[in-house]
């Protein structure tokens, strides 16, 4: 199963809409779930006309969790470096039919309607916090193994604490990281490399382990990722020991 096609079996947002179960019709008319494909958020037309390209990336100031418009998240938060008011920066989303979520997901202009981005690495506390009650972060891409890095005699997911000592985050290097090179995280710190908001984004880039959106499940169901048969690639490269 190619990863983009995670999303299509589990339930989305507030709203519980059934991923794959209502379609969008295009323009030259192929239909298209809820959740349709990978897209980069910083380039246009990449989405069918019915679709959004919503980012996938809740990563904040200080790796606090993201201070979205009317959300009221509490503390500690931080302004997103690659969603909500910065949908735009970053590299790494998703095509969503905002249309049929409206009122349920970011308030944020730039993000109308986007369902909410969350990191499945967060503990309980702070999904619910970012999610609301009830809700869980399922994340929207697997991992390939262009993500992986060898540390320690084990394989774990990169991120961007690894830039300069196992990774440069050039965009051939790995495989679903975010903002290559640091462009974003650059025009973010108005060009100035030394600046602690580029350094402070730079160490909050990530790859798919930690981009996800806030669902409601029905019960009986999991996050594709959570799926007993389901076995990321870092942990395929360590023969079935899971990244510590």
């Amino acid at each position: 199963m190619r990863s983009e096609q995670l999303l299509r079996f589990v339930l989305i947002n507030v709203a519980g809409v059934g991923l794959g179960a209502v379609v969008a019709t295009s323009c030259i008319g192929v239909d298209y779930p809820l959740v349709a494909f990978r897209c980069n958020p910083r380039q246009e037309n990449n989405c069918p006309d019915t679709h959004f390209c919503c980012s996938d990336d809740p990563a904040a100031e200080g790796g606090n969790k993201p201070d979205y418009t009317g959300k009221s998240i509490p503390d500690p938060v931080g302004d997103p470096y690659f969603s909500g008011a910065n949908n735009s920066v970053g590299t790494s989303g998703m095509c969503v039919r905002v249309d049929d979520i409206a009122g349920q997901g970011l308030m944020d202009f730039a993000a109308l309607n986007c369902p909410i981005p969350c990191n499945p690495t967060w503990d309980d506390a702070w999904i619910n916090d970012v999610c609301g009650p009830a809700r869980v972060c399922c994340q929207t891409v697997a991992l390939e193994q262009a993500d992986c890095i060898q540390d320690g005699g084990m394989f774990r997911p990169v991120d961007g604490g690894d830039i300069g000592v196992f990774t440069m985050w050039r965009p051939a290097d790995h495989a679903t990281h975010q903002d290559p090179n640091g462009d974003g995280c650059l025009g973010l710190a108005l060009g100035d490399t030394s600046s602690p908001v580029f350094q402070d984004c730079v160490r909050q880039l990530s790859v798919a382990n930690q981009r996800g959106f806030c669902m409601q499940l029905g019960q009986g169901q999991a996050c594709p990722t959570d799926q007993p048969t389901f076995v990321d690639a870092c942990t395929q490269l360590n023969g079935g020991v899971p990244p510590a």
